[in-house]
Parts: structure tokens; C-alpha cells; sequence
């Protein structure tokens, strides 16, 4: 079943101090709030937005008055129940990472740390096609900031991108019709025969070598296995 919904995908947090934890996201990486309950000075619950983007906090459950929060309704109690007694006993978030885009990321890293955010890295350029830095809000939930990036090269065969779109990651020979990566038995089989034969006039075995040294290297495939037949 296929659902439509034209709105951005959120995400709740538990927090064991909403209000630091809102503060922190408001004051120091400039997120605004958006709602609020019972009060923006107090709150329980808020949604904070940057750049359309919504993270909401949400006030752990007091386990002593839970029961009543849930109207005797044994199923919620026992939903909410085991998430309250799991958050207790694990750190928050461990696993998890919260991608937030914004729009230059390098300023953002620099913006944030003149309000006190000590991030957890510098931004990185990555080979999928974003540059990225890390930070952990109040709570200890990781938050990735990132901007999409125009690569110079395609990862998956080496080729120069000279009209690459932000986040373009591939060449139109790595690619099909849909823009998806082709299998790694047929870029082998392109560059083996198109580059290694037809441009560097390799025989075959030679080619072949060639291509697999080559691919093994490109960050697409480089825990890939080649085949060896």
C-alpha cells in the first residue's frame, strides 16, 4: 500500500530535561519554536523547526503516574510502560543519527560554535555526496548538519562530473535510465571493454585486471568482492 503525504517526515524525542534540552536546540543551534505545552518557559513537549526541518521533545514518562496518563487503557500503559523503562535503562538514542539539512554547512559549523556547541567533528565531505559534521544535543542524541555537495568525480568508476547536481554521486555510465547505480557486474564489464580496451587499447586479461584494480578502489565498491571468473 502506498501512502501520499506532501509533508516532511519529524521526529520525537525523549528528553529527561525538555527545557535544557530546548534551550540548548534554540538558543545554541538556532532551531525555532513553533509550538508548546504547556508553555514555551516550561515546556513538556515543543516542536522545533529549522529550515522547515521539525524535531520534537517530549518530557520522559514519570513511571509513578503513568497509569493515569493512559485513561486505564491497559494496552497504551503497557506500550508506554515498556518505552519509559527502556529509556531509563539505556542512553538515549544509541544507534541513532538525526540528519538536518542546512545551507552551508561549513558556516553553520562555525555559526554554532561562537554560541558555545562544542561539535563532535568538522565538517567532512563525503563520497555520497553531502559534507557533514556531527553534535550531541543535551540528551546525548546525535544530530548530523549537513549540505549536499557537488563532486568532482563519480565514485563509482573515477570519471570526471563536470555537471554534477548537488548529492550527485554517479555517472551517466554507472547509472540506468532511473539514475540508479548499475550492478557492479556491469560497470566492470563498461569500463573493462570501454576504457581499459577501447580507450587504453588493453587486451582483455590485461583490461580486465586493470578494471578490477580500478573499481576496487572507488569508494561505491570498495567492499565489493569482483568476480573471478
Amino acid at each position: 500500500m502506498t501512502v501520499e503525504n506532501s509533508g516532511a517526515l519529524s521526529v520525537m524525542l525523549t528528553s529527561r530535561d525538555t527545557k535544557a534540552a530546548a534551550k540548548f536546540y534554540v538558543d545554541q543551534l538556532g532551531f525555532e519554536m513553533k509550538e508548546s505545552w504547556p508553555s514555551p518557559e516550561e515546556p513538556m513537549w515543543c516542536s522545533l523547526v529549522l529550515g522547515g526541518q521539525a524535531i520534537m521533545l517530549g518530557s520522559a514518562p514519570d513511571l509513578d503516574n503513568l497509569e493515569g496518563m493512559c485513561n486505564g487503557d491497559p494496552a497504551l500503559y503497557a506500550y508506554w510502560k515498556k518505552n519509559a523503562e527502556a529509556f531509563q535503562a539505556h542512553p538515549a538514542g544509541v544507534g541513532m543519527q538525526i540528519y538536518v539539512m542546512v545551507e552551508d554547512v561549513d558556516a553553520f559549523h562555525a555559526e554554532i560554535k561562537t554560541r558555545g556547541v562544542e561539535p563532535a567533528t568538522d565538517p567532512v565531505t563525503q563520497f555520497y555526496g553531502i559534507r557533514d559534521f556531527g553534535v550531541a544535543d543535551t540528551d546525548g542524541y546525535n544530530l548530523v548538519f549537513f549540505s549536499p555537495v557537488v563532486m568532482t568525480s563519480c565514485q563509482s568508476c573515477g570519471m570526471p562530473l563536470t555537471e554534477a547536481a548537488p548529492g550527485q554521486m554517479y555517472c551517466d555510465y554507472c547509472t540506468n535510465d532511473k539514475g540508479e547505480l548499475k550492478p557492479f557486474e556491469e560497470v566492470l564489464e563498461g569500463t573493462i571493454q570501454g576504457y581499459f580496451m577501447g580507450m587504453q587499447k588493453m587486451e582483455r586479461a590485461e583490461a580486465e585486471v586493470a578494471a578490477k584494480e580500478m573499481l576496487g578502489k572507488m569508494p561505491a565498491w570498495v567492499n565489493c568482492s569482483a568476480p573471478t571468473s
